[in-house]
């Protein structure tokens, strides 16, 4: 049992869990009768959860669950294709319907916060969570878990891109450094994620030093195809074209390299039980500059459902979830989900990625993923022209101004003023 698991035996986990739970005043359900751990036990209806992911991570939860709770889970999965995640708010915000506890990603928590599919939760709530299972790293706190100044959901995952590599990498001052890194000392023999639904998320982190974040403040007209982003296009272009290996996503390039057969490049493993390995890791170029750190969309958070049905156990489990006994085993097989509490970094059990990746989240500043209605069709969007450009079918500046064009579109659909109160929100602003 490591530290990050805040471990207690069985009895006291429970107890606990219940008296935290129990004196709460927001939840799911008008009922405020306390609900002992023995009467927990004995009810025989399953705990309702969706989960917005992979098929192949409903066992794992499953089973950690089993080791600290007598009650049965019922997770429903629902498939995510980040390379064509289009459709998925409509899914969410249908399925929670059926659902106590909803795991889903950060891009959605807006559109699930405006539509009342989650339940919001007050800051004593948090803090009690937090004197449980210990306090947040400041970039899960800031970027995972605010929106429009509350707190709708709570982050299980914040993996974020390092350069990866067979031997030791001097600090990068720029991509520029990258990119002559990768030409002469890495031989080519390297590659970073453009395969489909990571392209435009690696571009994105390639430009998370930019003042000016995406959109106009004030009329919220898209500033993708304007110098900073065009710039930062070509070079990531002009690096692709170098590069031994293409179209890859983070974990296959963390494996390549860790298997030795890369030099370098850019990745992180998909699921934390994959994090050991023989690569060196080390910080994206002018990280020590930057004053802001650009969240994976796509990185899980938990909330509970407003149509749930068992207010005092879907508390109790997401609470386990966010850094119960048990808790950590589980959230290192699940994809996406990365220790975001405690004292993991000091663990033997900890990777070199994970005591990196913890020493990265103590960044408090973060800039927004497209938090806006109809969020997936944004990324997608940018996903599909980053990818054309990279092919070679148009250059830089046409891909940016088919994203500017296709925004703008997608903003004047959904309405304006409607999406300018969602990116304000998105920015931790109050509507």
């Amino acid at each position: 049992m490591t530290p990050a698991d805040f471990p207690s035996d069985r009895r006291r986990f429970l107890v606990g869990a219940a008296a935290v739970v129990a004196s709460l005043e927001v939840g799911c359900s008008e009922q405020k009768q306390v609900v002992t751990p023995a009467a927990q036990s004995r009810q025989n209806v399953p705990l309702r959860v969706l989960l917005v992911g992979e098929t192949d991570d409903e066992n794992a939860i499953s089973r950690g669950w089993q080791a600290v709770s007598e009650q049965e889970l019922q997770i429903d999965v629902l498939p995510l294709d980040r390379a064509d995640s289009s459709g998925i708010g409509d899914a969410l915000l249908a399925r929670s319907k059926k659902a106590d506890v909803a795991i889903y990603p950060l891009l959605l928590v807006g559109e699930a916060a405006r539509n009342d599919a989650v339940v919001e939760m007050t800051a004593d709530e948090v803090k009690r969570i937090e004197l449980e299972v210990g306090p947040l790293f400041p970039t899960a706190r800031n970027g995972g878990a605010r929106y429009g100044g509350t707190t709708y959901a709570l982050p299980l995952g914040c993996a974020l891109p390092a350069v990866v590599a067979q031997t030791k990498v001097d600090p990068l001052e720029s991509w520029e450094d990258y990119d002559q890194l990768v030409e002469t000392e890495w031989a080519r023999s390297a590659a970073e994620p453009t395969a489909a639904g990571w392209a435009g998320m690696m571009f994105l982190w390639r430009c998370s030093g930019i003042k000016n974040w995406l959109f106009e403040r004030k009329s919220l007209k898209p500033l993708v195809n304007t110098e900073p982003y065009v710039t930062s296009l070509e070079l990531m272009l002009r690096t692709n074209e170098r590069y031994a290996k293409k179209d890859q996503t983070p974990d296959q390039i963390w494996a390549l390299v860790g298997e030795g057969e890369l030099a370098g490049g850019i990745g992180f493993p998909a699921r934390r039980s994959l994090a050991k390995s023989n690569a060196q890791v080390f910080s994206l170029p002018g990280v020590i500059e930057l004053s802001r750190i650009v969240l994976d969309p796509f990185s899980p958070v938990v909330s509970l459902s407003a149509s749930c049905r068992q207010t005092t156990a879907s508390k109790r489990f997401i609470q386990w979830l966010c850094g119960g006994e048990g808790s950590r085993l589980v959230r290192g097989q699940v994809a996406g989900m990365t220790d975001l509490r405690g004292v993991a970094s000091y663990s033997g059990a900890s990777s070199p990625y994970d005591e990196w990746l913890a020493e990265q989240l103590q960044a408090p500043l973060t800039a927004p993923c497209p938090q806006l209605n109809g969020a997936p069709d944004y990324l997608v969007a940018l996903d599909e022209n980053v990818r054309r450009a990279l092919n070679g079918e148009v250059t830089a500046q046409k891909a940016m101004d088919e994203v500017a064009e296709q925004w703008a579109d997608l903003t004047s659909a959904m309405g304006r003023g409607k999406q300018m109160r969602a990116w304000r929100m998105a920015q931790g602003l109050r509507a």
